[in-house]
């Protein structure tokens, strides 16, 4: 969903404490969506949004290794489609307020799916069935069967052990 990876970086940050909490702030900009219509089985994703999360911390006076350890390993962890995508870098801009001080702007650009769920209840109606925004649940199979002659290796079946 749409602003969730800003979301998560943000509370990421916040959780470390490098600034007090009305020090830090995040928002959305450059935005774009693209359509993307696409089955999922259990769900389908009607669009793709692209935009820039910014996060800026006031008056920051801590080490900016750490600062930027955090963000680098927050993306490398929950964010790995960047190269598949060609995401650009992160961009750091700083601000000295004065000779301990500074204030730090990051802009991270994401991309997000939007996928729908059938819901009965859902704010959304899409060629004639209502949805609501979730993530699709994935089906995994406990059984498959490579060919059909079950003599051979290849084609007997194969169950997942749990």
């Amino acid at each position: 969903m749409a602003g969730k990876k800003l979301q998560a970086i943000t509370a990421h940050l916040l959780s470390a404490n490098l600034v007090a909490e009305t020090k830090l702030d995040a928002w959305m900009e450059n935005g774009r969506l693209a359509s993307a219509s696409k089955n999922l089985g259990n769900g389908i994703r009607v669009s793709r949004a692209e935009y820039d999360a910014v996060i800026l911390l006031e008056e920051y006076r801590g080490d900016s290794a750490l600062l930027f350890a955090l963000v680098t390993t927050w993306l490398m962890e929950h964010d790995k489609d960047r190269d598949k995508y060609q995401l650009a870098e992160p961009e750091i801009e700083v601000t000295p307020i004065d000779k301990n001080l500074v204030d730090v702007e990051i802009t991270i650009r994401f991309l997000e799916n939007v996928d729908l769920v059938p819901d009965d209840n859902g704010p959304i109606t899409y060629q004639g069935q209502r949805y609501a925004v979730a993530v699709v649940p994935i089906d995994e199979p406990n059984q498959v069967a490579v060919g059909d002659n079950k003599t051979l290796p290849t084609d007997a079946p194969y169950s997942r052990a749990d």
